[in-house]
Formats: structure tokens, sequence, C-alpha cells
């Protein structure tokens, strides 16, 4: 009987400590798989952060490349600004250049002509003999044409008063600045001169040259 109870004991103690140790156990296996599952977890939270700086990166050259595509581009059109602005500023004063010079052409070519008209002795007189009084004196570029346009020139460019009849080689001039043909007699008129003679053609057929000097008088009697 006491064989039977120390086995019943013994039977029992084992028994618990095998349940302890299968409890234990159990708890050992249930601690390991949740240290394992934090650590895939936190494994999982790593790739993914990591993930995430990898893309926080690709991002951040993508912009970096955007902004220097953009500031290359700025700078290009900047550029070409300065370049535009650059020409148009070399053209203004090419053209203010051009400009200036041909004002001094201008005023060089005025200036001869004023010279050259207040030093050049005069070469065409338009006198009233009548009355003593000078019409007309100055200096006219008189080579290689006919008295009558050298005639007609002085005329209009001055203003004076004229009438003519005919034309071209046949041009004869009846009044000048008023003084008409016939007015003092029926012989008087307007004649012309050639350093000092009177040619036997009309003003229109007779041409001049360098170092004439043409003469209109109104004469009392112009057939003399």
């Amino acid at each position: 009987m006491k064989k039977k109870l120390l086995l019943i004991v013994v039977m029992l103690v084992l028994s618990v400590t095998a349940i302890s140790f299968a409890g234990s156990l159990q708890n050992i296996l249930q601690r390991s798989e949740v240290e394992n599952i934090e650590l895939n977890n936190k494994e999982g939270k790593k790739v993914e952060q990591r993930d995430q700086n990898k893309d926080k990166v690709g991002e951040n050259r993508v912009k970096d490349k955007s902004q220097d595509n953009d500031s290359a581009v700025v700078k290009q059109e900047q550029n070409k600004a300065s370049e535009i602005k650059k020409e148009k500023s070399k053209n203004s004063t090419k053209s203010i250049n051009k400009n200036g010079e041909s004002r001094n052409k201008t005023e060089k070519s005025n200036v001869s002509n004023d010279n050259k008209s207040t030093t050049l002795k005069p070469n065409v007189y338009i006198i009233d003999t009548v009355n003593n009084k000078v019409i007309y004196k100055g200096y006219v570029d008189i080579n290689s044409k006919t008295a009558g346009d050298v005639t007609l020139k002085v005329l209009i460019d001055n203003k004076i008063s004229y009438r003519a009849k005919g034309t071209g080689g046949s041009i004869y001039f009846s009044s000048i600045a008023g003084l008409k043909e016939r007015d003092y007699g029926a012989n008087s008129g307007w004649c012309y001169f050639v350093n000092g003679v009177k040619p036997s053609v009309g003003a229109g057929s007779y041409t001049l040259k360098d170092g004439d000097v043409l003469e209109w008088k109104f004469l009392e009697d112009g057939l003399k």
C-alpha cells in the first residue's frame, strides 16, 4: 500500500513538473515568437524608412536637376537678352555715328559751299543800267551750262520775278525784276554779255565754261 502511494505521489510530482515545464516552454516559445515578430516589424520599418529615404533622395535629385535646368534656361535667356541689348546698343551707336558723320559731312559741304560762295569771285551779274542798280551778283557753277539755264537757276533760286519767251535754245527774257522790254523806249530791253562781249546767238544756245563772266544788262538801246 505504501509503495502504491509513493508511486502515486511520484507520478503526481512528475506530472506537475512536466506540466510546469511545458507551460514555461510554451511561454518561452511565445516570447521568442513575439520577439521575432517585433524584430521583423522593426526590420520592415527600417526597410520602409530606407525606401522612403531613397525616394526622398531621388526626389531631391530630380528637384536639383530641374532647378539646375531652370537656372540654365534662365541664364540662357538672360544671356540672349544681354546679347540683344548689346546688339541694339551697337546698332544705335552705329546709327548715331553714321548720323554724326553724315551731319559732319553735310556741315563740311555747307561750309565748303559757303566758303566757295564767299571766296570765289562773282561770275553772274544782273544790272539795271538805266537806274544804276545791281539786281543780283554772285558765284554760280556755270561750266558746260547754257547762259539761259544759268539765268533761270539764278532767278528761281533768288526768287527774282521774270518773264521768258520760248524754251531751250530759243529762250528770251522779256522781263526781269519788274523791268520789261520797251519800258524805256522802243529798243530798250535785256541783253546778255559774256566776258564783256555781246554774243551773236541767243542765251539758250550759248554754252559757258569755267572762268566766264555772265552779265545781264537792261539797256535803253539794246540794238547798239
